[in-house]
C-alpha cells in the first residue's frame, strides 16, 4: 500500500469516527436492519427469500430474471400492504411496528422487487451487455465504442466529428477515436488524487468529473470542466479538495487557455468532498452555465453541519454563473454582500449527479441520490429549497426518518420545501440523465433517458409538462451506468462503470423484429 493510500484510510477513519451516519452505514453494509425485522413480522406468512407460502403469496416475481424489469414505487408497495393486512386481524402489522419501521420494510421489499440488496453496488460484477434489445417503441442493439477504461469514470461528452470526451477520475481527459476505440490523453489537465474502495464505497479526492463543451463549440473550441480541485497550500497530512469550474482549449492534445471560473473560498476544502460532490454542467440557451455541487461526506452525520441549507455555505447546491464566469444579475441572491451566495441558484440539496437544460420547458432539472430511498428528479426553480438534510422520501441509513437538524431549524418551514417531481424509492441510485432530442430514435423525442449505479438500469421517462406519466425499463442488471449522452448521429452513449474496466457503448435502432430480449 502507498504512502498516499495509507494517509487517505488514516484520514477517512479520523473523519468517519465523528460522522454517526456515516458509520451507520458501514455497519448497515454489513447488516440490513429490515433483514430481522422482515424475520419476525414477515417471513411466517411470506417466506424466507420472499417467494410465499401456503398462508401468503410471494413478494417478488418467481421468475429472477423478470426482477427489476418493472417500475414499483413504494407508495405502491405501502399501499398494497396496507390493503392485505386490513383483514387479518391475527397480523401484528400496525399494532408492533412504528411508521418509520413499516415505510422500511416497503423499501426492503421493493429494494428485492427490483432485483437490489442495500449494501450491493454492483461495481465489482461483470457487465452484461445484451446483443439486441425488444422495448416498447424502439429496438435496439448496443455496440462497444471504447472498452478497457479505468474503473472509475465520470463523463462522455460527444464532439461534432465524432469523437468522444471521456473524464477517468484518477487518469485524467482523454479522446476517444470511435473508429478504433483508442484513447489519447490530454497533458495539463489538472492534477488528480487517489482512491479507497471501502465496502463497495469509491472514496478519494482530487477527481476529474463532468466534461461538457460550450452551446458554440464548433466557433469558440471552449470545453468546460469540473473537478475537485486540489490545495497544495492547505497543509495536513492529506490532501484538501473542493469543487471546482474551469474552461479551455485542446490544442495538439494539451489543456491550454485555462480560465477558472468558479471556485469557493480555500475554507471550505476538505478531505472528503469528493464522493457526494454533484461535479455536473448544464449551460442554457441564454450564456448561463449551471453546476451542482453536493454534499461533504462528512455532512451523513455531522451533527454541526446544515450546510445544504447554509446560503453561505457551497455544499448542498446548484450554482448558476455566465458562461465566461461572472454573474448574473438575475441570480436569486446576486446582491448579497457574499460572493459565494451570489452564484446560489437551489439548495437543499445532496447528491446531485444529473443535471440538464430542459428545452422546452426553458428550465434546469437535476437527478439527485437520497440516502436509503429517497432519489429524486427535481425542476430547478430559482431560489427554491429542495430540503436536505431536513427533508426526503426516503430513510436515513439508521432507518429513521430524514430529519437531522430539523429541531435546530427555527426558521424553517417543511411547507417551503419544493415538490420533487419523481420520488424514486426504493433507490436505484439514479446517476445521470438527458432529453432525448436526437433523430435516430424518434418515438422518444423530449423523454427522460435516465441511468443508474446500483440499479444497473436505464430507464425512460415521458412527461406531461412537469408530471411522470409513464416508465419504462429499457435495460436491465447492464452494469452501473455512469454518465449518458447524445451524438449528433442521434445515438444515445452510455459510460457503464465497472472495476474490471469501465466502457463506453451506444445504443443502435434496430429495424423489424428482434427476438433477443434482455
Amino acid at each position: 500500500m502507498s504512502i498516499q493510500k495509507l494517509l487517505l484510510w488514516l484520514g477517512l477513519a479520523i473523519v468517519l469516527a465523528g460522522a454517526g451516519g456515516a458509520w451507520y452505514f458501514v455497519y448497515y453494509a454489513q447488516l440490513d436492519i429490515y433483514v430481522p425485522l422482515y424475520v419476525q413480522h414477515c417471513q411466517q406468512c411470506h417466506g424466507d427469500r420472499l417467494q410465499g407460502t401456503e398462508l401468503a403469496g410471494a413478494l417478488v416475481d418467481p421468475d429472477p430474471k423478470q426482477r427489476g424489469k418493472h417500475w414499483v414505487s413504494t407508495q405502491q408497495i405501502l399501499s398494497r400492504m396496507a390493503a392485505a393486512h386490513a383483514p387479518l386481524s391475527n397480523v401484528t402489522y400496525t399494532n408492533e411496528l412504528s411508521d418509520e419501521q413499516i415505510k422500511g420494510l416497503a423499501i426492503f421489499v421493493g429494494e428485492r422487487q427490483r432485483a437490489q440488496r442495500f449494501a450491493e453496488f454492483k461495481f465489482d460484477r461483470q457487465m452484461r451487455i445484451p446483443d439486441q434489445v425488444v422495448s416498447e417503441q424502439h429496438n435496439f442493439r448496443m455496440e462497444t465504442v471504447a472498452q478497457g477504461l479505468e474503473p472509475l469514470v465520470f463523463s462522455i461528452q460527444p464532439l461534432p466529428d465524432g469523437r468522444l470526451l471521456v473524464t477517468e477520475k484518477e487518469r485524467g481527459l482523454s479522446i476517444v477515436d470511435p473508429d478504433s476505440g483508442s484513447l489519447q490523453l490530454i497533458k495539463g489537465t489538472p492534477e488528480t488524487g487517489g482512491s479507497l474502495d471501502i465496502l463497495g464505497v469509491q472514496y478519494g479526492n482530487g477527481w476529474l468529473l463532468d466534461v461538457a463543451t460550450h452551446p458554440d463549440y464548433a466557433q469558440n473550441s471552449w470545453i468546460y470542466l469540473h473537478y475537485t480541485h486540489l490545495c497544495a497550500q492547505c497543509g495536513g497530512l492529506l490532501a484538501s479538495s473542493m469543487n471546482r469550474l474551469d474552461r479551455g482549449r485542446i490544442v495538439d492534445g494539451a489543456w491550454v487557455d485555462v480560465q477558472t471560473l468558479w471556485q469557493a473560498p480555500l475554507e471550505f476544502y476538505s478531505v472528503t468532498p469528493d464522493t457526494g460532490a454533484g461535479g455536473r454542467i448544464a449551460f442554457d440557451d441564454a450564456g448561463h452555465v449551471f453546476i451542482s455541487v453536493g454534499i461533504k461526506s462528512a455532512d451523513e452525520g455531522d451533527e454541526s453541519d446544515k450546510s445544504p441549507q447554509d446560503l453561505d455555505s457551497p455544499y448542498g447546491k446548484i450554482h448558476r454563473i455566465r458562461d465566461d464566469g461572472s454573474v448574473p444579475e438575475d441570480n436569486p441572491y446576486a446582491l448579497s454582500t457574499n460572493p459565494l451566495r451570489r452564484t446560489v441558484w437551489t439548495y437543499g440539496h445532496r447528491s446531485p449527479q444529473g443535471l440538464e437544460w430542459h428545452p422546452q420547458r426553458g428550465v434546469a432539472w437535476n437527478s439527485e441520490m437520497g440516502a436509503r430511498g429517497g432519489d429524486e428528479l427535481n425542476e430547478l426553480l430559482p431560489g427554491h429549497n429542495y430540503g436536505w438534510p431536513f427533508h426526503s422520501r426516503g430513510l436515513e441509513y439508521s432507518g429513521t426518518f430524514v430529519a437531522r437538524h430539523l429541531q435546530d431549524a427555527l426558521e424553517f418551514d417543511l411547507a417551503d420545501v419544493t415538490r420533487t417531481l419523481v420520488d424514486i424509492t426504493p433507490s436505484p441510485a439514479i446517476s445521470s440523465f438527458i432529453f432525448y432530442t436526437g433523430q435516430a430514435f424518434p418515438k422518444w423525442q423530449h423523454n427522460v433517458l435516465i441511468g443508474s449505479l446500483k440499479g444497473s438500469s436505464l430507464f425512460r421517462m415521458v412527461f406531461d409538462g412537469d408530471k411522470l406519466v409513464h416508465i419504462e425499463t429499457l435495460l436491465h442488471d447492464v452494469a452501473r451506468i455512469r454518465d449518458i449522452e447524445v451524438g449528433d448521429d442521434g445515438l444515445v452513449y452510455l459510460l457503464l462503470e465497472s472495476k474490471a474496466g469501465s466502457r463506453i457503448v451506444k445504443l443502435v435502432p434496430v429495424d423489424g423484429e428482434v427476438v433477443a430480449d434482455i
